[in-house]
């Protein structure tokens, strides 16, 4: 049996974070597509019992580690590596993150399989000091230098990459996030509507962590700007180590700005099926995962002009520039977003499935071992 060890998510399932939510997807349907496999996903979120060192086929294995945003995951994932060598000896170590990534080399010393996830350019986010940036850099540098192979969740990504580590570009491949969620039995929550007062089509959707990056102080000001909003606006999402950043937004919580915190499932499913209007203002991202959730929900969308974006295929006038308070605005005051619809998206969503996602990696996993 095939030992594979996974390093970068706090923990799965039901965990806020891109990472976590592509642990939780993934390896899933890899264990079921690939039973002869044996994954151990280390975690650095304590289980409260005997019932949670498991999941869907997977083993949970908690390390321990500092509390300390920045020295969190690298504590983390070098206990992770460690124990995994003296206990596990896995014969492919996953590390997601360019924060992981940085101990790319360890893994290699050690005689694992290195491959690295390269989820987004994390050091770009304002969040992060000279210290913090400087060591993203360098993890960066480290996937692609010393991993066997760099998945790239955005065919931006690797081209980026191409650019910017051109030497070792052969060992780079696009492997896209499924992202699709079930909407064939799904059955809408009554009690998330009524607890948060909204009725079908008279909301504008926002989902995803709150940090600056995701520009929903924008969102808020151009909503603002409207003096008699006809739709309410309802952001979904909690904040990880930005907790200035989130006072500052929720203080402009209002009867018609809601919070509606994290939601998963079918209450999660339920706010997308029935929004007017799907927006994501981010600055950047890798993979947009919660823009494949939105095209699964076959909602309107907008967005903003980035490049992981436009490999959504939605027509240009779901786009808008980046940081572009009147252009947001503008898309606000409509009555009707039937515009923002694409059924050519929609089916480009439909094909990329968690399955086909896992079936790549198989793939690439066979290729290494």
């Amino acid at each position: 049996m095939s030992k594979v060890c996974v390093v970068g998510a706090r923990n799965v399932p039901d965990f806020i974070g891109g990472i976590e939510t592509v642990c939780a997807k993934l390896y899933p349907e890899l264990k079921n597509i690939v039973p002869e496999y044996d994954f151990t996903l280390f975690t650095r979120v304590k289980p409260k019992s005997k019932a949670e060192e498991n999941f869907a086929g997977l083993k949970l294995k908690y390390i321990p580690t500092i509390d300390i945003s920045g020295l969190e995951t690298t504590f983390h994932t070098l206990l992770s590596i460690l124990y995994a060598r003296l206990f596990i000896h896995p014969k492919i170590m996953h590390l997601h993150g360019i924060g992981p990534a940085f101990f790319a080399p360890l893994s290699r010393l050690f005689g694992f399989k290195t491959v690295v996830t390269h989820h987004a350019v994390d050091y770009q986010r304002p969040k992060w000091g000279g210290v913090g940036r400087a060591f993203l850099v360098k993890g960066e540098r480290n996937a692609c230098r010393y991993s066997h192979r760099v998945i790239c969740v955005s065919q931006a990504i690797k081209d980026d990459l191409d650019v910017r580590f051109a030497r070792n570009a052969e060992r780079y491949v696009t492997i896209r996030n499924g992202g699709s969620l079930d909407f064939h039995q799904h059955v809408d929550s009554p009690e998330i509507m009524h607890t948060f007062g909204l009725s079908r089509g008279k909301y504008i959707l926002a989902v995803g962590r709150l940090e600056q990056t995701k520009a929903y102080h924008e969102l808020i000001s151009a909503y603002q700007r409207i003096e008699q909003p006809k739709y309410k606006l309802v952001i979904c999402g909690v904040g990880i180590h930005a907790e200035q950043y989130v006072k500052d937004l929720t203080a402009s919580a209002s009867e018609n700005i809601i919070f509606v915190g994290f939601q998963n499932g079918e209450r999660l499913k339920t706010l997308y099926a029935n929004t007017a209007l799907f927006i994501h203002t981010s600055h950047m991202e890798g993979f947009c995962l919660v823009v494949s959730e939105a095209l699964s929900a076959k909602v309107p969308i907008a967005l903003t002009d980035i490049p992981p974006h436009r490999e959504f295929k939605l027509p240009e006038a779901c786009i808008f520039p980046v940081g572009d308070i009147e252009a947001i605005e503008t898309i606000l005051r409509q009555d009707d977003f039937s515009e923002y619809q694409s059924l050519e998206a929609f089916e480009h969503q439909c094909q990329n499935t968690w399955l086909v996602c896992a079936e790549k990696h198989k793939a690439l996993y066979h290729g290494l071992v």
